[in-house]
């Protein structure tokens, strides 16, 4: 007998029950009931803890790829001694600290300066000269970038140390507005402290970290680039997304929602965008759909692409 994944039952470790005593037959067919009552009973609690997320916090995570949720969600209740999601959605209840903890594991805050030094060179050597350039041939000044997920500050201050080192002193040509946005409030106040570890800026180059940054036990951002960069709590999922930008940044996050929210994501950046815009996603992200049709893919080994 062969299950419809063409593997046989006994290879899976499991009886052929069509040669099974009937009294056996119903002693199995009992025990699969009661294990289709408990994954059903966690279903509700998962689906409860889930509303409860979302009335605490705001957070909405229908959205979410529910094998990555649970993985996430999984490691505090292994921490909280949880044995099921309606036992933690009681831990949350007695303990609302509990809410924090849990944010800071579904959120993802993996971060450093010029993360992927290959896509950097690319908008270092083409997207950065390439829009300066237009921006002169239209006679507008203001060049507007939005790094969407932005973790604790790495990514966009990247971004402003690279326009600090093409521009020089002609920076002040330009009215450069660089903003970082993420779902986790806490993350973003120390984006905005711009103080980092050893760790984020391993992948800066000396001359860079003398120019650019201060250290003092900890490598603390000047203020010529901190300048360039506002950062704003933003739900990508539900708050209004940001719009006539020339550059829209949204590395790895997208991975973790479904394909429908990725298209509706896709076609919001699209509408975001200025003209000759460019869109920047991760290397295991790409543009499908109708966004795919709609933007031109310059650039297919760091899924760069540019609105027409």
């Amino acid at each position: 007998m062969t299950s419809d994944c063409g593997f046989s039952i006994a290879d899976c470790g499991l009886k052929d029950k069509t040669n099974e005593p009937e009294s056996e037959i119903c002693s199995l067919d009992l025990e699969q009931k009661k294990a289709n009552d408990v994954v059903f009973s966690d279903d509700q609690g998962f689906t409860a803890l889930q509303k409860g997320i979302f009335r605490e916090t705001g957070l909405d995570l229908s959205q979410y790829r529910e094998k990555c949720l649970k993985r996430r969600i999984d490691v505090r209740l292994k921490a909280t001694g949880a044995q099921t999601y309606l036992e933690y959605t009681t831990v949350l209840k007695k303990d609302p600290a509990e809410y924090a903890r849990l944010l800071d594991a579904l959120t993802i805050n993996v971060s450093n300066f010029f993360r992927n030094k290959s896509t950097y060179r690319v908008i270092e050597n083409t997207i950065i000269p390439e829009l300066v350039s237009l921006k002169k041939k239209q006679g507008k000044k203001i060049i507007r970038i939005w790094s969407a997920g932005c973790a604790s500050g790495e990514e966009p201050y990247s971004i402003g140390i690279l326009f600090n080192e093409i521009l020089g002193k002609h920076i002040t040509d330009f009215l450069i507005s660089i903003y970082g946005t993420d779902i986790d409030a806490n993350i973003l106040n120390k984006a905005k402290a711009a103080e980092y570890e050893n760790n984020s800026v391993s992948e800066v180059e000396e001359n860079i970290l003398r120019r650019y940054f201060r250290y003092d036990g900890k490598y603390r951002l000047k203020d010529e680039i901190t300048q360039m960069v506002k950062f704003k709590h933003h739900n990508l999922i539900s708050d209004k997304p940001l719009t006539h930008m020339d550059v829209i940044l949204c590395r790895n996050a997208l991975i973790y929602f479904t394909r429908d929210l990725q298209q509706k994501l896709f076609e919001t950046f699209y509408e975001g965008l200025n003209k000759k815009g460019y869109l920047i996603l991760g290397k295991t992200e790409s543009l499908t759909g109708e966004p795919a049709r709609m933007l031109q893919l310059v650039n297919a080994k760091e899924r760069i692409y540019q609105k027409g």
